[in-house]
C-alpha cells in the first residue's frame, strides 16, 4: 500500500512536566513496537510523532492530519485533557477510530460510553496485545467482539459490549520489543529544544499482592510475576546511559523481591562507572526481602545511585491492614533494616496511608509513634489516601461497606508545573472519612501529618523531639499533638499560628474540592506539598521561629509538669537552629556550647547515642551559601534534599579543650 494511503496512528501520553524535563512515552513506545510485528499493521498503518508533553488542546490538535486512529494512554493527571482531544478529534474526522487505555479507562466502561460518545474501543490491563488485534481488525471491520479484553461501541446502536473473554498473559516479556532498542525514541533524544528526559524500565510485570487501594495486583489483572530477560534490561540501561538520561525510574512493583535483582543493580553501577549515567535509579522496594534489599540499597547508595529507600508500612493498624488486604513488611524486620541502614548512613523513608478503612485517629498517633520510636532518622511520608478506577477501593460496595467517604479535588501535581489559568484541570478522589474515622478526625489528622513531616521529616524540629524523647521519656507524638492545635490556641500574630492557621485554610480548601499543592513562584514553577511550602517559609525566618520554639516546647514541658533547666534546653533550641539550612548567606561557621550537644545529637544520627553531660564543645557548621537565591535553594533542599537526607547543613563538633595557665 502506498505510504500516503496507510492510516496515521496517533499516540497521545500526555505526561506531567517539570520547567523542560519529561519522561519518555514508554508506554507508547511498546504498543507501537509490538504493534509493528504484525506485517498487516505495517502494510496498512502509519505511525506518526508521539503526542506526550501536556498542551493545549489547539496546539495538540495542530500536530494531527487526517488520522485513521487516535490510542490514548489514560492516568489521573491527563485524563480530562485525553477526553478533550479525543472529542475533537471525533469532531474533526468522525472517521477516526478512539481508543482508550491506561489505568484511568474503566474496566466496565457502560456509563463511560455514554458520557463519552466519541469513544470507540476501551481496552483493560496490559495493552500491547489488545490494540495490535484492535489494529489488525479495524482493517476490514468494525466488529471487535472476537478481541478479548476489551469493549467495543457497536456502530448501528452505539451501546457498548464487553467482551467477557480475558486476554493471555505471556510468561516472556521479551515478545513485546523494547521501543528504546527499536529506535522509536531515537528522534526525540536528537531533536533540538532543550529538552530533558527521563526513562522508565520494566524488568517484570506483576504483584503477588491484593492491596485494596493499589492497582497492581488488583485492576493489573496480573498477580503472578511475569519477566523480561537480563540481556534486554542490560540493553535498554546501556541505551540509558549511552543517551545520557540522567534519571531512571523503574516500574516494578516490588524491586529486590527477586535474586536476580541484585545482579540488575551491580549492572546500574557498572553502567554509571563506564559511562557517567544515569545518575540516579529509583524504584518501588519489595515489602520483605530484607537481605536483598539491604544489599541492593548498599550498592546503589555507595555509588549515590539511589535518593533513598522505601520500606512502606502504609498502616501499622491490624484491622485496616485485614480490610485493604495488605501483608506488611515485619515490624521487627523493618526495625532490623533500619538499624542496619542507619549503620551504613543510607537514607530510608517509609510511608503511611491517611483514610484507610479500619484506621481510627488514635491508631494512627500509634503506628506514627512506633516508626519514630523505631529508629527512622529520614523520611516520614504520610499520603492522604487517593481513589483509584479499577481498584477495590473506588468499587461502590466496597465503599460501602465500610463507610467511605470521598471528595473529588483538583489535582495539582506536587513537583509538577503550575498549571496555566486557562488550562484544563484535572481531577482525583481522595478518601475523607471511614467508618473508624469522621471528617473531623481527619481534618485533626491530616494536621498532625503535616506538622509531623515538618518537624520530623522536614528537619525543623528533628533534634527537639529527640531531646525531649530520650531526656525526659515523652513520647514523640505527645509534642507533635500538642502542636498541632488549632491556630486559634496560639498567640495572634505568632509564625506558628500563621502556619497552623494555613494548614486549616487548605483543608476548608480541600473540603471545598480545591485541590492540594502550594504555588510559591519566588521558589519555582511547580507544586509543593503542605509542610514543604511551610519549610520553604520558616527557612527564611528562622531566628524568630525557633525563638517560638523555644516558648513553645518550655509551655509544653510545663503542661507535662517536667522540671527542665531552661539553659539546657535553650542550648537544645540553638542546636536545632544551628543545623537548619538558609537560603540567606550564612558566616558563622562554629559555635560553642557548654553541653555536650553536638556529640549527643551526632551520636543520635550514629546509632551509638551518649548521654548529656556539662562538657563544653564547638560545633562546626559547613554553611551552603546560597546567597538568597530561592530556586536553587528548594531545588537542591527539597526536591533532591528530601529523599537523600541532605536536607541538614553539614556539621559536626570538636571537644573544647581548656587553655593552658600561663607559667
Amino acid at each position: 500500500m502506498p505510504e500516503e494511503n496507510k492510516l496515521k496512528v496517533y499516540f497521545n501520553e500526555f505526561n506531567v512536566l517539570m520547567d523542560k524535563t519529561a519522561y519518555l512515552p514508554l508506554v507508547s513506545g511498546l504498543l507501537q513496537a509490538y504493534a509493528q510485528t504484525s506485517p498487516l499493521v505495517r502494510q496498512y498503518y502509519e505511525f506518526m510523532p508521539f503526542l506526550f508533553r501536556r498542551d493545549k488542546v489547539e496546539a495538540i490538535l495542530s500536530q494531527y492530519e487526517s488520522p485513521g486512529v487516535a490510542a490514548f494512554s489514560v492516568s489521573m493527571w491527563n485524563e480530562q485533557l485525553c477526553l478533550r482531544v479525543a472529542k475533537e478529534v471525533k469532531a474533526r474526522w468522525p472517521e477516526c477510530l478512539i481508543i482508550f487505555g491506561g489505568p484511568q479507562a474503566p474496566f466496565h466502561p457502560a456509563y463511560y460510553f455514554v458520557r463519552h460518545p466519541f469513544i470507540d474501543v476501551t481496552v483493560r490491563g496490559e495493552g500491547e496485545g489488545a490494540f495490535r488485534d484492535i489494529l489488525e481488525r479495524w482493517v476490514e471491520s468494525q466488529n471487535f467482539g472476537p478481541i478479548p479484553g476489551i469493549s467495543w461501541r457497536e456502530p448501528k446502536t452505539g451501546h457498548c459490549i464487553y467482551s467477557e473473554a480475558e486476554r493471555p498473559l505471556p510468561q516472556d516479556l521479551d515478545i513485546y520489543p523494547s521501543p528504546y532498542l527499536s529506535g522509536l525514541f531515537d528522534s526525540l533524544i536528537n531533536e533540538p529544544g532543550g529538552w530533558q528526559y527521563q526513562a522508565i524500565i520494566e524488568t517484570n510485570r506483576g504483584c503477588p499482592y491484593r492491596c485494596t487501594y493499589c492497582f497492581w495486583g488488583q485492576g493489573g489483572l496480573s498477580r503472578k510475576f511475569r519477566f523480561h530477560s537480563l540481556e534486554r534490561i542490560k540493553a535498554e540501561i546501556e541505551w540509558v546511559a549511552r543517551n545520557r538520561i540522567l534519571y531512571l525510574f523503574n516500574a516494578d512493583s516490588n524491586f529486590g523481591f527477586h535474586t536476580r535483582d541484585y545482579g540488575i543493580a551491580q549492572f546500574l553501577v557498572q553502567t554509571k562507572k563506564k559511562y557517567g549515567f544515569p545518575e540516579k535509579f529509583r524504584s518501588c522496594y519489595a515489602k520483605n526481602s530484607s537481605t536483598n534489599i539491604y544489599r541492593i540499597a548498599k550498592l546503589l547508595h555507595g555509588y549515590q545511585m539511589e535518593k533513598g529507600i522505601t520500606l512502606s508500612l502504609q498502616s501499622n493498624c491490624v484491622e485496616a491492614l485485614k480490610n485493604v488486604r495488605r501483608q506488611n513488611i515485619k515490624i521487627e524486620s523493618f526495625k532490623e533494616l533500619q538499624l542496619r541502614f542507619n549503620h551504613e548512613n543510607i537514607p530510608v523513608y517509609t510511608e503511611l496511608i491517611l483514610g484507610l478503612p479500619g484506621e481510627s485517629y488514635q491508631s494512627m498517633v500509634e503506628g506514627i509513634e512506633e516508626i519514630l520510636t523505631s529508629g527512622l532518622r529520614n523520611q516520614l511520608f504520610i499520603y492522604q489516601c487517593q481513589v483509584y478506577p479499577n481498584s477495590e477501593l473506588a468499587d461502590p460496595e466496597y465503599q460501602k461497606r465500610f463507610g467511605i467517604i470521598t471528595r473529588r479535588l483538583t489535582l495539582n501535581e506536587v513537583h509538577g508545573e503550575i498549571h496555566p489559568a486557562d488550562s484544563i484541570r484535572e481531577y482525583e478522589d481522595i478518601v475523607i472519612a471511614t467508618y473508624s474515622m469522621t471528617v473531623e478526625q481527619w481534618r485533626q489528622m491530616s494536621l498532625l501529618s503535616w506538622v509531623t513531616m515538618l518537624l520530623h521529616s522536614l528537619k525543623m524540629g528533628y533534634f527537639i523531639l529527640f531531646y525531649l524523647h530520650h531526656r525526659f521519656g515523652l513520647r514523640f507524638t505527645d509534642f507533635l499533638i500538642y502542636l498541632s492545635r488549632g491556630s486559634r490556641e496560639w498567640p495572634a500574630g505568632s509564625i506558628w499560628q500563621r502556619e497552623i492557621g494555613l494548614f486549616e485554610e487548605r483543608l476548608d480548601r480541600i473540603m471545598a474540592g480545591q485541590g492540594r499543592g502550594n504555588e510559591m513562584p519566588a521558589y519555582g514553577t511547580i507544586y509543593w506539598d503542605e509542610e514543604e511550602a511551610a519549610f520553604l517559609r520558616l527557612s527564611s525566618e528562622l531566628e524568630e521561629f525557633y525563638g517560638e520554639m523555644n516558648a513553645m516546647t518550655a509551655r509544653f514541658l510545663a503542661t507535662r509538669d517536667m522540671l527542665y533547666d531552661p539553659a539546657e534546653l535553650k542550648e537544645a533550641i540553638l542546636y536545632q537552629r544551628l543545623c537548619m539550612p538558609s537560603p540567606r548567606a550564612v558566616s558563622l561557621t562554629e559555635w560553642r556550647f557548654t553541653i555536650n550537644f553536638p556529640e549527643y545529637f551526632v551520636s543520635e544520627l550514629s546509632g551509638f547515642p551518649v548521654a548529656l553531660k556539662p562538657e563544653p564543645q564547638v560545633m562546626v557548621i559547613n554553611s551552603q551559601d546560597y546567597g538568597g537565591d530561592l530556586k536553587r535553594f528548594a531545588r537542591e533542599k527539597l526536591l533532591w534534599g528530601r529523599k537523600s537526607g541532605t536536607i541538614l547543613q553539614e556539621h559536626g563538633f570538636t571537644v573544647d579543650q581548656p587553655s593552658s595557665p600561663d607559667k
